[in-house]
Parts: C-alpha cells; structure tokens; sequence
C-alpha cells in the first residue's frame, strides 16, 4: 500500500514539474492540466484500498468461519462510475449460511448491488434531468456514458432532499395554487399540482420577487393527502399560531379544500383568471362595446356591488342574445367568487400575493409541458416532487442485502481497520524529496515553498 502512495506522491511531483516547467501557469491551464491527473491518482488509491480490503478478508480465515463466508469466486472486477473517474477493483464473492450472496468489499465502497453508477453522479443525473431531456442530461453529466432509460430509473428511485430550515413565526403567509396540464404516453393528459408558499412580494425594479418562497407538488395523491402534506411543511418551518394565510387560486375544488386545511385561511381569485373571465365574458361584442363593459364589471368588482354586476349582465344579453352562453357561464364563475374578488381590492395585504402563473410555468411547465413531450405516470410520482424542491437524493434500493449479522459485520469491520491503517500516508519527506522542503533555493522550490509551509509558518516556528 505504501508503494501506492510513494509512487502517487512520485507521478504528483512529475506532473507539478513539467506544469511549472510549461510555458502557462494561469488557474485555467492549471484546471485544464490537474483535474483529470488527480481523478486518476484517487481513482488508483481508492482501487489499491479496496482490493486492500478485499485481501485482509481473504487472509481472515477464522474471522470468515465465524461469519459464515464461504469463497464463492475471487477476483471478480467491479466498475464504478463516479465524480473522479471509472473506479475498477476486484473483490471476492461470498455465500452466507442462509444461501444468499454478498461483495463484502463493495459495502466499504459504499456501492449497491448492480449499480454502475456512484450516488452522487445519480444525484447530479437527476438535478440535470430537472432542466433538459435524459439524454442531453446523460451528455452533461457523464459524457453520454449512461442510456437515457438509467437516467429516468434514478429519477424513478430519488426523493427531495429535505431543507434544513429554523421554525420561526411570521405575521401573514401567501398561498398559491395551481397545476400544469400535463400530456401522457397513452395521448391522454393530467394535471400536475404545485402549492407554492411565500411571506409576500418584494419589488426590485419593475419585478416582484416572492420572498422565502418554497413549493410542493405530488402526483397521484387525493387534494386532502396534498393539503396535509402542505400543512406539515408550513408548520415545520413556521409556527402559525398568529399568522394570517392568503389562499390565492383559481377556485377549482381541490384548491378550496385548502382552506379546511390552512388555519386562519382566507380565499383569494387570482388576477389573472379574473382578468381572463371578465374578457372570455365581453369577446366576440364589438370593440367599443366590449371595451365598457369590460369597464363595467370590473367596477362592479371592485366595489363589491353585486346588483350592478346582475345588471350589467342582463344588459350585455339583452344586445347579444347569441352569446349567452359564454356570459353566462364566464360571469357565474366571477359571482361564484364574488368576495374572493373583491376582497383583493379592500385587503392590501391581500394583493401582496397571487402569483400562481409564474410559478407553474417556472417550476413544472418548463420542463413538463414548454415543449411536445410525454410522462409516464411513475415518473410523474417521482419527478414533481423533486421539482418543486429542487434537489434530490437516491433512495437506497430495498433489495439490496446489508452487512448485518455481527459477525459478519465484525469481520467487514476488521478488514477495512486494516486497509486503512495500511493506507496511512507517510511522510512526504520519507516518500519523495519535493523541491520546496529542502534543498538548493531554485525558482521551483520558491514556487512550491508556499504550499508545503503555508504562510507564515516556516520550520522553525511550525
């Protein structure tokens, strides 16, 4: 093990030679010349432990006996793609007393059965797949090394990553729900939901932000399963004892069953569906016709007058009998939400909020449904709530069989005590003489000096 470090520490000292050597020694040229250099120098040292490991079981006769490992085959290569490069060892294949099967060696790597691929590069496939297609995310992360089915089996097997948050009280949250209509592989199409949370908007310039805001999304649940689990989130990161909640939507039932969830909850009618009832309600009138009662019924709105609203309405189907049906039904749906409207225009807090639109097509619609594509509904399962979150994390697989049983465990344990204390690193003095410790003073030992006594230590005061 120590040849393996000693000659690391040898190629480490070769490389930084003929890079000081060069001709360019920005940061760029460094990355350019380094990077891959030290992928392959972890990748040969975590390859020497694991095989390390691999041999301390092996030798570990009565350690093995007690387990109740029996050697199936030795040597069997195992391949790992990873952050630092294709990490290759081999390891030796063991049967239990119970007649299952296990690579004790590939638990000290921390890898799952059949994966040939590291969790982090799992996790970043996933986090890619979150803005481009499989197989573009496959290119970006891997350089195309992966399938873009692997890609969509670890978004099938990642959940959010939680977010470390501190509970804390706040006067007024804002809640806007809404959902993506969604196409799927059998030509039907779904909804996505997406409850987003925020403490208000705060303008920067022309745009409104919306302040600490966090999303949830599920597919497949009923709106009580969805709201609960809004609740449980809001709750975890506020106490809402005290705290007024603006429930800001489009009024569809699974939107108002918040409002049985969310304590101190009052409904708000998005502006834009507002807006967009009040023109679907006026189109196909003439312009300057449809431009006053247009007027009209939003004056009606604002100033909660319901009267007006009617009368305004039998007036517009009085001049067009032929659109009846379209303001009729358009015009239901505002007084249905009468209040919800109005209050928009006597609570100024409430017009702190309302910004469903945005985000749907920023969390789901730009990924779901910007362009001509089609889910399945497993993915959807996976995929919206790491959406909404924005990271993730590789659930581990429920097949995989664990080092478990104490001895067995004990015997793993001992093995990896001994490869690592084999792999203690020496002393870079003993391994290799690098020019910078000792040593005639040449412009390669000033350049190297730094790094080995770090500023403003020196031997004699470290």
């Amino acid at each position: 093990m120590e040849r393996i470090i000693t000659k690391i520490a040898a190629d480490f000292k070769r490389d930084a030679k003929e890079f000081l050597a060069g001709s360019r020694r920005d940061i760029r040229a460094a990355e350019e010349f380094f990077v891959p250099r030290i992928g392959e120098m972890v990748t040969e040292l975590l390859t020497a432990v694991y095989e390390e490991a691999d041999h301390e079981l092996l030798e570990d006769r009565v350690g093995r006996r007690q387990a109740g490992l029996v050697v199936e085959r030795r040597r069997v290569p195992r391949t790992i793609l990873s952050q630092l490069g294709s990490i290759t060892y081999k390891r030796a294949y063991y049967q239990r007393q119970d007649g299952t099967y296990c690579h004790p060696v590939d638990e000290i790597a921390g890898v799952e059965a059949y994966e040939r691929i590291s969790a982090r590069v799992s996790e970043e496939l996933v986090d890619a797949a979150r803005e481009m297609p499989y197989r573009k995310s496959s290119r970006v992360v891997t350089n195309g090394a992966v399938s873009s089915q692997t890609v969509m089996n670890k978004i099938r097997r990642s959940s959010p990553r939680p977010e470390v948050v501190e509970r804390v009280r706040v006067p007024v949250l804002h809640v806007d729900a809404d959902e993506d209509h969604v196409k799927l592989h059998n030509g039907s199409s779904t909804y996505a939901p997406l409850i987003s949370v925020y403490t208000g908007i705060e303008k920067q310039g022309k745009r409104g932000i919306c302040k600490d805001v966090f999303h949830i999304s599920e597919y497949g649940r009923g709106s009580d399963d969805l709201w609960e689990t809004a609740l449980n989130e809001m709750e975890r990161r506020y106490d809402l004892s005290d705290t007024k909640i603006y429930l800001h939507g489009d009024g569809a039932a699974w939107i108002k069953a918040g409002l049985g969830w969310l304590p101190n909850c009052t409904f708000i009618l998005d502006r834009y569906h507002v807006n967009k009832a009040v023109q679907e309600a006026v189109s196909g009138i003439d312009v300057q016709s449809g431009s006053e009662y247009r007027g009209s019924l939003l004056s009606a709105l604002r100033e909660g007058n319901e009267e007006e609203f009617l009368s305004v309405r039998e007036k517009m189907l009085a001049c067009w009998p032929d659109r009846e049906e379209s303001i009729m039904e358009h015009t239901d749906y505002l007084l249905d939400n009468f209040q919800a409207i109005h209050l928009w225009h006597t609570d100024p807090e409430a017009r702190n909020g309302g910004a469903t639109e945005p985000h749907v097509s920023n969390v789901l619609s730009a990924r779901l449904s910007s362009r001509p594509m089609a889910w399945s509904k497993d993915t959807l399962r996976r995929f919206l709530p790491i959406l909404a979150a924005g990271s993730c994390a590789l659930d581990p697989r429920e097949d995989t069989a664990s080092v478990s049983g104490a001895p067995e465990f004990r015997i793993v344990t001992n093995a990896r005590r001994k490869a690592y204390r084999r792999f203690g690193l020496p002393d870079p003095d003993r391994a290799v003489q690098l020019p910078g410790a000792t040593g005639k003073v040449t412009p390669l030992y000033n350049a190297l000096r730094p790094f080995i006594y770090a500023w403003p230590c020196s031997p004699s005061t470290t």
